[in-house]
């Protein structure tokens, strides 16, 4: 599973997905892209590009069986390892499977000016959601 992960993520930082399907799905601000991949007839592998500038994600969680995050480009944040921490292009970072983020008081903000282009990749059980949004 770690070599699929890693094959999908170089291929993706070299330019060469084409995808663009719109799944119904819920999105973040800045969705670029969505593409879901039968892994074995019982998991999905969900992969996103996002960019966006500033700005703060919604209260959310995933319950896929993790998140890995990696910055295609600019500036990121996560609180993922238990404190802030930015990240540039070429870092990536990983969320543990139902970690309620986004929308904390202690989020630093970042600037109009700090963007960031993303690609994202999450493994879910076979047709469930990937993102959870609190209200």
């Amino acid at each position: 599973m770690r070599f699929l992960t890693l094959i999908t993520v170089l291929f993706m930082s070299q330019g060469l997905y084409a995808g663009g399907h719109d799944h119904s799905e819920p999105s973040f601000e800045g969705l670029i892209s969505s593409e879901i991949f039968d892994l074995d007839g019982k998991m999905d592998m969900h992969v996103e590009r996002r960019e966006s500038c500033g700005g703060d994600t919604p209260k959310h969680f995933h319950p896929a069986t993790g998140t890995l995050v990696y910055v295609l480009d600019g500036v990121s944040q996560s609180k993922s390892t238990g404190e802030w921490k930015r990240y540039t292009k070429n870092e990536y970072w990983f969320e543990r499977t139902d970690w309620v983020h986004g929308g904390d008081d202690d989020t630093p903000v970042m600037s109009e000016d700090d963007c960031q282009s993303l690609l994202i990749i999450r493994v879910t059980e076979k047709d469930k959601d990937h993102t959870v949004f609190i209200k």
